[in-house]
C-alpha cells in the first residue's frame, strides 16, 4: 500500500492507493502530518511513502525543496522499516485545476490539493508500474 504527501510549511495533502484506487484522504495542517501519519499507517497498512519534491518549472532548487529533503531524512529515521521515495510533482497543481473546472459536481467535494495528491500518487504508481 502506498501513502502520498503533497509537503508545505501550513498544510500537506494526503492521498492513498487502496485497493486498485488512488484515494485523497485528507488535507492536514503540518504540525499534525505525523500523528495522521502514524494513523494512516497503521489503518491501511502502508508499505511505501512518497513525497512530492517541488521543484520549478526548469528543475532548480527551491527554498521548499531543500525543506521536503529534510522532512524525507526525517521519516527515513521515523519509519526505518516503510520505503520513503520522492517524486517530481511539478505541473499537478495545473492538472488539478483543470480536472476541478471539467468536474460536473456543483458541490465542491474536492480542492486542488487533493486532486494534485492523487494525480502525483497516480503518475508514481504508473512509472513503477509500467
Amino acid at each position: 500500500m502506498y501513502l502520498w504527501i503533497d509537503l508545505w510549511d501550513k498544510r500537506c495533502g494526503i492521498s492513498v492507493y487502496v485497493q486498485w484506487v488512488v484515494l485523497p484522504k485528507w488535507i492536514v495542517p503540518r504540525p499534525l502530518l505525523l500523528t495522521q501519519l502514524k494513523k494512516l499507517i497503521k489503518e491501511y497498512g502502508i508499505t511505501t511513502i512518497v513525497v512530492g519534491l517541488p521543484y520549478d518549472l526548469y528543475g532548480k532548487n527551491l527554498r521548499q525543496l531543500d525543506k521536503t529533503n529534510l522532512f524525507i531524512e526525517k521519516l527515513k529515521n521515523i519509519f526505518p522499516n516503510l520505503k520513503i521515495e520522492w517524486m517530481d510533482e511539478r505541473f499537478t497543481s495545473f492538472e488539478a485545476d483543470f480536472v476541478l473546472s471539467s468536474m460536473w459536481i456543483k458541490d465542491k467535494i474536492w480542492n486542488k490539493d487533493d486532486i494534485s495528491a492523487v494525480l502525483i500518487l497516480e503518475s508514481y504508481l504508473n512509472k513503477n508500474n509500467s
